[in-house]
């Protein structure tokens, strides 16, 4: 715990130098908290880019599940937080049920509306944030560029988390001509039973971002299966694509901070955090693994390799 007070004070002093660069003066400034799940790089250029588009003064902190998060608490009840901003599905149920006075924009967050229900408009109203969510339209357009010859995408998912987004791409799934075949759980452990059931009847299978669907076992066997089947896989992060799925669609983690930055300094300025909507990553990163095309016997035309982002060979 020293440790992690010892680094708000210093993380404090800098951002707090920032805020008389802004012209706004610490003393009656107005303070943002931001609380990370995890120290890791993605996260901090999400604060980085926070602190560079909000106007106001902000303290950092991390809360990793396990450890207690008694000097957030602390800092909280404290007082002269005006907003909090939180990286990380912990971090937001850290504060979630404690702090109803204060206004939360939140990020990092798979499948927000799963997460104690915080869209609840009779209970949440102190919250909207960025949905992690990329839209199912995106990935469908990058799979066809990268394999022409897909028809038929699979995907498991759980509909109590993830049936506004399953609706979303069964829309653009016929918009692009698609058909997408889908497999229904509502326990992780039947996963993989459901993506062995695919076998003959889809062209690729999509990783929706659905938190029965997407265990560290799921995954592991999508790969798998992808391999054994020539079936490319459309992963949801940069790191799946490293690990051998096909193409990936993932966020830009310093814009991410932006754009919560651009609707904390909203409700800072007396907007109504309850009237404004969670919003979509406006920016997003492509990555190809092109190891991954020829063993599937896929060529990546060179226009697509020459807009990705990251590609592994």
């Amino acid at each position: 715990m020293k440790r992690d007070l010892t680094k708000k004070v210093v993380c404090f002093m800098a951002v707090a130098a920032f805020a008389v660069i802004a012209n706004v003066s610490p003393a009656n400034a107005k303070r943002a908290l931001a609380i990370k799940s995890l120290d890791i790089h993605p996260y901090q250029e999400a604060v980085q880019g926070f602190m560079s588009t909000v106007n106001c003064v902000v303290e950092e902190t991390v809360y990793m599940k396990g450890a207690g998060g008694e000097h957030v608490i602390f800092r909280l009840k404290k007082g002269g937080v005006d907003l909090i901003f939180t990286l990380g599905v912990n971090a937001l149920n850290l504060v979630l049920d404690k702090f109803h006075n204060i206004p939360v924009v939140y990020s990092f967050v798979l499948n927000p509306g799963s997460t104690k229900e915080i869209f609840s408009k009779n209970t949440r109203t102190n919250m909207t944030g960025i949905s992690m969510v990329i839209p199912p339209e995106m990935q469908f357009k990058a799979i066809l560029q990268a394999a022409p010859s897909v028809k038929r995408v699979g995907v498991v998912y759980d509909p109590t988390k993830t049936i506004k987004l399953i609706v979303e791409a069964r829309k653009s799934a016929k918009k692009l001509g698609l058909t997408l075949v889908e497999k229904r759980i509502s326990k992780k452990k039947d996963a993989i039973e459901a993506i062995s059931g695919m076998r003959g009847k889809v062209d690729a299978i999509w990783m929706a971002a659905d938190t029965t669907a997407i265990t560290p076992e799921s995954i592991k066997y999508m790969l798998l299966y992808s391999f054994r089947t020539g079936i490319p896989l459309i992963g949801i992060s940069d790191k799946y694509v490293k690990n051998g799925a096909l193409i990936a669609l993932s966020f830009d983690s310093e814009d991410i901070g932006k754009q919560a930055g651009e609707i904390a300094s909203r409700v800072l300025d007396g907007e109504n955090v309850a009237s404004i909507s969670p919003a979509k990553p406006r920016k997003l990163k492509l990555s190809i693994n092109v190891n991954t095309a020829k063993k599937l016997g896929l060529n990546i035309p060179d226009v697509l390799i020459a807009e990705a982002y990251r590609v592994y060979k």
